[in-house]
């Protein structure tokens, strides 16, 4: 037997006696309900299934998690030993019974204990904003937009969200949103003329870009966000269903619409390109030609298309979110209609301001 076969062996068993030593009928045959004796080997005496003390040890403390959150953390959920640690003075707090910490006598919770680990594992913002709110933020960002799939593997949904982060974190997206074109334009506009400036000579191209967005833009926006959260909540007996609060609702829409929040500096950035297909045209223009640069009309398909991008990857985020974390199916079907009942409130919203 090798040494990793052993060392689990042994892992197990004393889970096993300390599944024992708090109530021996907790050990149960996934089957048929059977009691496994301690000593039992072989196969279930009632339905001949073979006996996988594994599977029944992570049986008793998923049945009984309250009971066993010492275990559930690193047996059930499968969190390294290690990285439950003690928040005051990071005594290793694994397998002990008692909320207490040995070492400085500080009383612990095991979701905070869990909820540690994890940041540190994942480092995501809601769990590392106070701690290292910029790294976090950037790799909740990284994985939010090119990796939501990783992003929600480090998620566990039987920890309760928590609310301020991720309230700040749909607030920084939302600045991003508002603001994320004019950073942006801050540095492509003098690029874009100092090119201009070799290529078309002093008296050639200009190029300035200004942000595209108004109050009411922003006002879209926000109502916008709280209608499309307000129908996700309104699917009531599909949350209920598969025990989904408003939290962690809200964690969802946080991550979900990362990627979107980055589309309008991605806009000013399309634009930039665009322009810069001037610099291949003949300059100065003949004397015969009438220079007209580019139509307008490419600059609203620019930007039409960051807005079709924008819905799509809140969509997908939605969806992901839903079939990875939550584990409600038809989540592509709750996203779509979320998503276009916020977008005619927020389209209905903006005619009301304009006619009043």
């Amino acid at each position: 037997m090798s040494d990793a076969t052993t060392t689990t062996s042994q892992t197990i068993n004393t889970v096993r006696r300390q599944i024992v030593a708090e109530d021996p009928q907790l050990l149960l045959c996934p089957a048929c309900s059977y009691v496994i004796h301690e000593d039992s080997e072989g196969r279930c005496p009632e339905c001949s299934l073979e006996i996988n003390w594994t599977d029944i040890c992570n049986g008793a403390i998923e049945n009984n998690r309250d009971r066993f959150k010492h275990l559930w953390y690193t047996e059930v959920a499968k969190l390294p030993l290690d990285e439950l640690r003690c928040i005051k003075c990071e005594y290793r707090v694994h397998g002990l019974t008692k909320n207490r910490c040995p070492e400085c006598g500080e009383p612990f919770d095991w979701d905070t204990v869990y909820d540690a680990a994890i940041s540190k594992q994942a480092n995501l913002f809601e769990y590392r904003w106070f701690a290292d709110p910029l790294n976090s933020l950037a790799r909740t960002f990284w994985l939010g937009a090119a990796r939501p799939f990783k992003l929600w593997a480090a998620y566990n949904k039987s920890t309760t969200p928590r609310v301020g982060p991720l309230l700040a974190l749909i607030c920084i997206q939302w600045l991003i949103f508002a603001r994320g074109w004019h950073a942006v334009a801050r540095g492509i506009d003098p690029l874009m003329n100092f090119f201009a400036r070799q290529l078309t000579g002093p008296r050639g191209l200009r190029f300035t870009y200004n942000p595209h967005f108004t109050n009411a833009d922003l006002v879209d926006y926000a109502a916008w966000s709280l209608t499309t959260f307000l129908v996700l909540l309104m699917f009531v007996q599909s949350n209920r269903e598969y025990r989904v609060s408003w939290r962690h609702l809200l964690r969802v829409f946080a991550h979900a619409t990362i990627f979107a929040s980055l589309c309008t500096a991605a806009w000013c950035v399309a634009e930039a390109l665009l322009d810069s297909t001037n610099f291949l045209r003949q300059w100065p223009p003949p004397a015969s030609s009438r220079y007209f640069g580019i139509p307008r009309i490419y600059y609203e398909y620019l930007g039409n298309s960051a807005m079709y991008l924008a819905l799509a990857s809140i969509w997908a985020g939605l969806w992901i979110g839903y079939s990875r974390y939550l584990r409600i199916p038809h989540g592509w079907a709750i996203s779509a209609v979320a998503i276009l009942v916020g977008s005619l409130t927020s389209q209905s919203l903006r005619v009301f301001i304009l006619n009043s």
